[in-house]
């Protein structure tokens, strides 16, 4: 992403405050409790929510690798794909995720700072160290298609779930959230995007932002990475940017190309593996770049390289970033 190459889609292998949802179950249950504890007995008891989620299990698990039964709601989880540990970051879940093979990759995005930065995840490796991962104990273990050789030896340390990596976070967060009887919360996530999508929609034909053209692009090597695929699919098909001709799922670009697309809204992100020869700083200076349209009528955007991945809270800080342009552009 928002992101590099690997991070994607490896990632084939990477957006303002995060949203703070972490906190709500814990305080939910307790809650759950004192009331209890209060109210006067009634005739027929409720159910507390801790109680339905034990009646949920066991639970059987339908994956991409076939079916896994779990006896029992997770208390740990090791993934070994950091975007299904993100998802669980999104729906207030990250408490479970007790270790992510990739975790260094998370701590790149400034997003994930108030889960990754405490220390409580263990790091199981930039690939799966099935040592660490059995020193986690975990209760169940998340793991993607790339991970399909390593499946026996992943199910002798725990229940293996495999859920095949899309482009679109929508295909796989309620998947991810069904491992913890939380499906309701990922659907809840998913709506409140897309409501939000549809409002900023609305709003930029409003303001007739509709149409313009843009690029998401990042800092890489020479020159830069722009992204046009499915991961983008929100900003031009749903939001109504304008793509410029030719444009690919991916591809690079070099600073004259960037020239001759010459787009009305620029959204930069720097390499985040700090290893791009080409330099926001540097690009300050630079003529070409300076004579751009998006820069001399002030549409360029330097965001966090987050935005253009396809993650759940990397493209809702996307849509908060959009937002505030809008308001701006009223």
């Amino acid at each position: 992403m928002f992101a590099s190459n690997r991070v994607y889609r490896s990632l084939s292998v990477s957006i303002i405050a995060i949203l703070l949802i972490a906190i709500f179950s814990a305080c939910g249950n307790n809650n759950a409790s004192e009331n209890s504890a209060s109210s006067p007995a009634t005739e027929t008891e409720q159910t507390s929510p801790s109680s339905e989620q034990a009646s949920a299990y066991p639970k059987t698990i339908v994956h991409d690798k076939g079916e896994t039964v779990l006896e029992a709601k997770p208390k740990t989880i090791a993934i070994t794909y950091f975007p299904f540990a993100e998802h669980l970051f999104a729906i207030g879940e990250q408490a479970v995720v007790g270790g992510v093979v990739g975790l260094s990759s998370l701590k790149n995005f400034p997003v994930y700072d108030p889960f990754t930065k405490d220390g409580r995840i263990a790091d199981l490796g930039d690939t799966p160290n099935l040592e660490k991962i059995t020193a986690l104990n975990p209760d169940v273990i998340i793991a993607w298609q790339d991970d399909e050789k390593i499946y026996d030896q992943l199910s002798k340390i725990a229940p293996t779930v495999l859920i095949n990596q899309t482009e679109n976070w929508q295909d796989t967060i309620a998947k991810v959230a069904a491992l913890i009887n939380e499906e309701d919360k990922a659907q809840q996530y998913m709506d409140d995007y897309n409501n939000k999508l549809v409002e900023l929609a609305s709003q930029m034909d409003q303001t007739g932002e509709k149409g313009k053209t843009a690029i998401f692009m990042m800092t890489w090597g020479k020159g830069f990475n722009y992204y046009g695929g499915e991961r983008m699919a929100p900003y031009y098909e749903k939001l109504g940017f304008g793509k410029f001709k030719d444009m690919e799922d991916w591809g690079e670009l070099s600073l004259e190309s960037v020239s001759s697309v010459d787009p009305d809204y620029i959204f930069l992100g720097e390499d985040f593996t700090n290893t791009a020869e080409m330099k926001v700083e540097d690009l300050k200076t630079n003529p070409v770049w300076n004579n751009l349209k998006a820069v001399k009528n002030g549409k360029l955007f330097i965001v966090d390289t987050e935005i253009v991945g396809p993650l759940a809270m990397g493209q809702f800080k996307g849509l908060e970033t959009i937002e505030g342009i809008i308001k701006d552009a009223k």
